[in-house]
C-alpha cells in the first residue's frame, strides 16, 4: 500500500449537502473533485436511490453545482450554480430548477448580483433568495469610500456599497421582487408555514455594526416594514418556522462568546432556550480539511421534535428535542460513526454524512432507527493508501480538569526506533479536535513523524465551563495543558524524539504557535498559519476584530493597552530562538497579513531562521478550500521546513 501523498486531494471525493425527497426515496447531493490541471473544484449534484443505493450523476455540463433542494410535491429539484462565462467575463451565482425524472436544468434568475440562501416557499410556487443591493451610485468609480464599521469579511472581500437584502421569484419565472430595503442586511431567511410572512435574523438598529448581533425579525412576503420578533440581541445561526412556533439556535451572550449555543421556541412572543440543560455546544465542531461545507440544518422539524448536531469528546452525533422541552436524545454518533452534515422529512426519514478518522466522509440514511451507507466513494482510494490510525490518550490537567487528546503514529511504527513529534493545534478557539479524517495529519504522519493534537482548556467540544474559560485568560490554562499534554507523551511514550519537536497550527492555533515559541525553545522548528501576533492591531485590521478582539480580552484596547499587549506574542518576540516558518494567505481579512509581516520582519532582525510565505489570491480558508494548487503548495512547504529540522 502506498502512504498517503499531497496529490491525494485530487482522488479524494466529497460529498456535502445531502437532502432526502419528501417521501424518502431519494438523497441528492453535493458530489465534489479537486481539479487540479484546471485548478479548480468541479461540484455537480448527484443522486441515489434511498432502498437500492447505487449513486449516479444528475447534473453535468456547468461543474459548479450547488445547494440543493427539493420541491414541496418531489417532482423538482432547485440548486445554485455559476452560468458558464465567455473569456474575461464574471458570472455570479443563480437558481436553477431541473425536472427530478431528467431534463435540462432551466436557469431561473439572472440577478447582477448574484443570489444565495434560496428556499422554496410552502406550496412550490415562489422562491425566496437573498441577494446584495447598491447603496449609493458610485458610477465608474473603483475607489471605495468607507462610512461603515462592518465593510469587508474574509472570503467575501469588501462590500462598504452594498447590504444584502430579500427577493423573491416565482418559479415559473420573471423579474424578481425586491421584499425588504433599507440600511441592514438579512441573514438566514425562511418562510412561514403559510408562506405568507418571511422570518429572517438582522439588527435594524443605527449602531448594529459595532456589536454585530441580531434579533428575529418578520416581513410580509409582499414587502413592507419588518417587525421585530425578539427582545435580546444575540448570536443567531438557524432559523425553522412551523405553524405558530419558531425555532433558531443561537446564544444569548450569558457566559461570554464562549455560550453554548442552544435551540429556542419562539411562541407567544416569548423566547426560551428548550436545550439548557443539555450543557453541550451546538454544531459539529471536528476539525476536518477534506469537507466542503454545506448550509446549516440545525434546528431542523420532523414532526414535534427538533433535530440538532452536538460535538462531545470527539464525536459530533445528531440529536432531537421535543418542541416543549424535556430530555435531549441521542439518535447517531459514534467513534469514527459521527454526523457532519443531515438533513430529515417529515417522516423521519434522515440523509446524513459521516466523519472517520480513516476514512473521507460518505453518505448514510436513517429509516425506522436502521441505519445503511449509501456511497462508498473512495472505495478505490482507500484500498491503495495507508490510512493511519490515531489513539486516543488523556490526562488530568494542572487545574484538575480532565484533557483528552490523540497521538498518531508514523507508517511502519517500530517502538524501538526514535521518531520526531509535531504538536498540532486547533484554531476556532472553540473549534475540536477528535475522529475525522484530515489529510494534513496523515501527510505528516505519512513523513515519519508523530503527531499529537488534543483539546486544551478553552476548546468546543466538551462542556459550556470548558469551552466559555478562555476569554479574557488566553495563554494561562490552555498554554499550560499544551505543553503538559508533550511532557504526558513523552513520559508514557520512549520513542518520541525530545531534540526533534515541531509545532504547528493555525488562526488560534497560530497565535498559540506564536505564544509558544516566545516561551520556550523545547521545539526544534514552527510553521506558524493564518496567525495573529499583535492583538492591538488585530483590533483595528481584522474583519471581526473590534467585537472579536474585545470579548476575547475583554474591552476596547486604548482602555487596556496593557492587557492587549500582555497577550501579544510580538512583546515576547525577543525570546524566540525556534526557527519558524511564517505561512500567511494575501487575502485573509479574518487574521491580515500584517500580522504575519510583524513577526517576520521582528525574527529577521532578530537573526532567527525564519521564512515567509505568502499566497495570493487566498483568503482565511486557504487549508480547506483554497485552489488546488495552493493547496498542495502549502503543504509542501510544511514538509520542507520540518525535514530541515526534524530529520
Amino acid at each position: 500500500m502506498k502512504k498517503v501523498d499531497i496529490k491525494d486531494l485530487g482522488e479524494i471525493k466529497a460529498i456535502s449537502s445531502p437532502r432526502i425527497s419528501p417521501d424518502g426515496s431519494k438523497i441528492v447531493f453535493v458530489h465534489t473533485e479537486m481539479d487540479f490541471e484546471e485548478d479548480t473544484y468541479v461540484n455537480n449534484l448527484w443522486m441515489v436511490d434511498t432502498d437500492k443505493g447505487k449513486p449516479y450523476q444528475f447534473t453535468r455540463g456547468r461543474g459548479k453545482d450547488k445547494n440543493p433542494s427539493w420541491s414541496p410535491d418531489g417532482k423538482t429539484i432547485m440548486f445554485t450554480s455559476t452560468p458558464p462565462a465567455k473569456e474575461g467575463e464574471k458570472k455570479k451565482t443563480q437558481i436553477y430548477l431541473i425536472p427530478v425524472d431528467g431534463g435540462e436544468a432551466q436557469q431561473l434568475t439572472d440577478v447582477e448580483e448574484g443570489v444565495e440562501s434560496p428556499e422554496w416557499n410552502p406550496k412550490g410556487k415562489q422562491v425566496l433568495f437573498v441577494s446584495s443591493v447598491e447603496r449609493f451610485d458610485r458610477g465608474d468609480s473603483d475607489v471605495k469610500v468607507i462610512d461603515r464599521l462592518s465593510y469587508k469579511f474574509n472570503g467575501r472581500g469588501f462590500y462598504e456599497n452594498v447590504r444584502k437584502h430579500l427577493f423573491t421569484v416565482k418559479v415559473s419565472g420573471g423579474k424578481p421582487k425586491q421584499v425588504t430595503e433599507g440600511e441592514f442586511d438579512v441573514s438566514s431567511p425562511k418562510w412561514s408555514s403559510d408562506g405568507k410572512t418571511i422570518i429572517f435574523s438582522s439588527n435594524l438598529e443605527p449602531d448594529a455594526d459595532v456589536l454585530r448581533r441580531s434579533y428575529l425579525y418578520k416581513v410580509d412576503a409582499k414587502g413592507g416594514e419588518p417587525e421585530k420578533l425578539t427582545d435580546t440581541l444575540m448570536s443567531i445561526s438557524g432559523i425553522a418556522p412551523k405553524g405558530k412556533d419558531i425555532a433558531f439556535t443561537g446564544h444569548d451572550y450569558r457566559n461570554g462568546s464562549g455560550s453554548n449555543s442552544e435551540v429556542w421556541i419562539l411562541k407567544n412572543g416569548e423566547a426560551k432556550p428548550i436545550t439548557r440543560e443539555f450543557d453541550q455546544d451546538l454544531g459539529t465542531k471536528l476539525s476536518c480539511d477534506i469537507r466542503v461545507s454545506s448550509p446549516s440544518t440545525n434546528p431542523s422539524w420532523s414532526e414535534d421534535y427538533l433535530y440538532f448536531t452536538s460535538t462531545y469528546t470527539g464525536v459530533a452525533g445528531l440529536y432531537r428535542i421535543h418542541k416543549d422541552g424535556g430530555d435531549v436524545e441521542k439518535l447517531i454518533g459514534e467513534v469514527d460513526h459521527s454526523v457532519e452534515t443531515f438533513d430529515i422529512n417529515e417522516d423521519g426519514a434522515i440523509a446524513y454524512t459521516t466523519l472517520s478518522t480513516t476514512e473521507p466522509i460518505e453518505l448514510w440514511v436513517m429509516k425506522k432507527d436502521k441505519t445503511k451507507q449509501l456511497t462508498d466513494l473512495n472505495k478505490n482510494y482507500k484500498k491503495k493508501t495507508q490510512i493511519m490510525l490515531h489513539e486516543r490518550f488523556a490526562f488530568k490537567s494542572n487545574a484538575g480538569h480532565e484533557v483528552e487528546g490523540w497521538l498518531m503514529k508514523p507508517p511502519d511504527f517500530d517502538p524501538e526506533k526514535k521518531y520526531p513529534m509535531i504538536l498540532h493545534i486547533h484554531g476556532g478557539p472553540r473549534g475540536a479536535y477528535g475522529n475525522s479524517f484530515f489529510h494534513e495529519f496523515q501527510i505528516l504522519a505519512a513523513q515519519g513523524w508523530a503527531i499529537m493534537y488534543i483539546n486544551p482548556w478553552g476548546s468546543g467540544g466538551y462542556y459550556e465551563e470548558y469551552q466559555a474559560a478562555l476569554p479574557g485568560h488566553y495563554f494561562e490554562q490552555d498554554y499550560d495543558d499544551l505543553m503538559k499534554s508533550v511532557d504526558v507523551i513523552i513520559e508514557r511514550n520512549k520513542w518520541v524524539d525530545t531534540e526533534k519537536l515541531g509545532v504547528t497550527g493555525g488562526s488560534y492555533g497560530g497565535v498559540m504557535t506564536n505564544w509558544i515559541i516566545t516561551q520556550t525553545d523545547r521545539f526544534a522548528a514552527a510553521s506558524t498559519l493564518r496567525s495573529i501576533t499583535n492583538w492591538i492591531t488585530f483590533f483595528g485590521v481584522s474583519d471581526i476584530g473590534w467585537t472579536f478582539g474585545k470579548t476575547e480580552i475583554g474591552g476596547n484596547f486604548w482602555e487596556m493597552e496593557e492587557e492587549f499587549m500582555k497577550r501579544s506574542p510580538i512583546r515576547y518576540v525577543g525570546n524566540v530562538k525556534t526557527p519558524t516558518q511564517i505561512i500567511h494567505s494575501e487575502e485573509d481579512y479574518r487574521c491580515p497579513m500584517e500580522q504575519g509581516e510583524q513577526l517576520f520582519t521582528a525574527l529577521k532582525l532578530l537573526g532567527v531562521d525564519t521564512e515567509f510565505i505568502r499566497f495570493p489570491g487566498e483568503n482565511h480558508d486557504l487549508s480547506r478550500s483554497g485552489k488546488p494548487k495552493h493547496r498542495a503548495e502549502r503543504l509542501e512547504h510544511m514538509v520542507r521546513w520540518f525535514k530541515k529540522y526534524l530529520n
